[in-house]
């Protein structure tokens, strides 16, 4: 492995979020004569901005997502590799990316976050909502759909449920009561007659930091989304982009394609079971109507709808660090609504 390496860096930073780019920065700054290294499966990164220590407890930031090449400019020493981890290699300190180049490190940084823990891999008719992409995919799905079924009862599912309109939604969850995580039982049955009630037209004042993005005004620099392009064009990515903020929906049109306004039912103690489609002969179609995706409940109730959307949390994105090597277990942290992996290369 050593004679195919391209070129060897005093650090490596594996990824392209907020921590991975905090990281670069601070390596670049404070050893400005000292090769960095940046791999990150997106051409784009999320940084923070205007950060203000309002207190010792209280910080005040921006957060904005940034084409790599801003970060290349910025510090001269820093080179910008575009392309996922396919393997580390611990004791010839390299590491492989996707496209088969292979770079040396004498210290390396993990910062590869978190990755959908998705009910089945490649199923069409499986949606994780992870990113920008994500979501800009499930407001085109949602578009033309009648009805969904979300399963999980985390953040992402709480906030899908609520805000989708002109579309059934179906709610599994594996717990007594909805958003267990946040509140008691009691307030999640105060909560339940809100899910079918229509939502005011004006909202609420919110009295927390909110994370958004402005169309730029004359000679500010340009505010990109994850799908390597500014707003408005189109062009294909070349990897998942960073973790969706808490408004992640605001400026997003969460509508379906019927025009009652809201309709959500809940499926309460129960897992999914199994994942059909239209086309498997074991189905009964007729006795849940017509359906592309059918998925079958622990409950033993058999659900059809437009797609599902997996909102279960996420795993540790350590698989390619992992094999072969002397690896501690990952350590997980849960601080506020952030979760944290840590794990030691040896």
């Amino acid at each position: 492995m050593a004679e195919r390496k391209e070129k060897t860096f005093k650090f490596v930073v594996v990824g392209g979020g907020i921590a991975g780019v905090t990281c670069v920065e601070q390596l670049s700054s404070n050893f400005p004569s000292t090769d960095v290294a940046l791999i990150t499966a997106g051409r784009h990164i999320k940084a923070v901005t205007n950060y203000k220590q309002v207190s010792k407890t209280l910080e005040e930031f921006d957060v904005l997502e940034r084409p790599s090449s801003v970060l290349e400019e910025k510090f001269p020493n820093l080179t910008v590799i575009h392309s996922a981890v396919k393997s580390l290699h611990t004791e010839s300190h390299s590491v492989e990316t996707a496209d088969g180049r292979v770079f040396g490190y004498e210290k390396l940084c993990i910062c590869s976050g978190a990755r959908p823990k998705l009910l089945t891999q490649d199923n069409p008719y499986v949606l994780g909502i992870r990113d920008t992409d994500s979501a800009q995919e499930f407001q085109k799905r949602l578009s033309k759909a009648k009805r969904i079924v979300v399963v999980g009862n985390g953040g992402i599912a709480l906030e899908l449920v609520y805000e989708v309109e002109g579309c059934e939604v179906i709610w599994v969850v594996k717990d007594k009561a909805i958003g267990n995580t946040f509140f008691d039982a009691g307030a999640a049955q105060f909560l339940i007659p809100s899910l079918g009630a229509d939502k005011p037209e004006v909202s609420a004042p919110c009295r927390r930091t909110r994370y958004t993005t402005e169309e730029p005004a004359s000679g500010v620099a340009q505010t990109f989304t994850a799908d390597a392009t500014p707003r408005g064009q189109s062009s294909s990515t070349v990897g998942p982009g960073s973790a969706l903020g808490p408004d992640w929906h605001q400026g997003v049109i969460l509508h379906g394609a019927e025009q009652v306004s809201r309709r959500v039912s809940v499926e309460y103690q129960c897992e999914v079971k199994q994942i059909f489609t239209s086309e498997d002969q074991t189905l009964k179609p007729e006795s849940v109507g017509s359906w592309p995706v059918y998925i079958q409940l622990t409950n033993d109730k058999t659900l059809g709808c437009d797609f599902v959307v997996s909102a279960t949390g996420v795993v540790p994105n350590t698989e390619p660090f992992l094999h072969g090597n002397s690896v501690r277990s990952p350590i997980r942290m849960q601080s506020g609504n952030y979760l944290w992996f840590l794990f030691r290369v040896v």
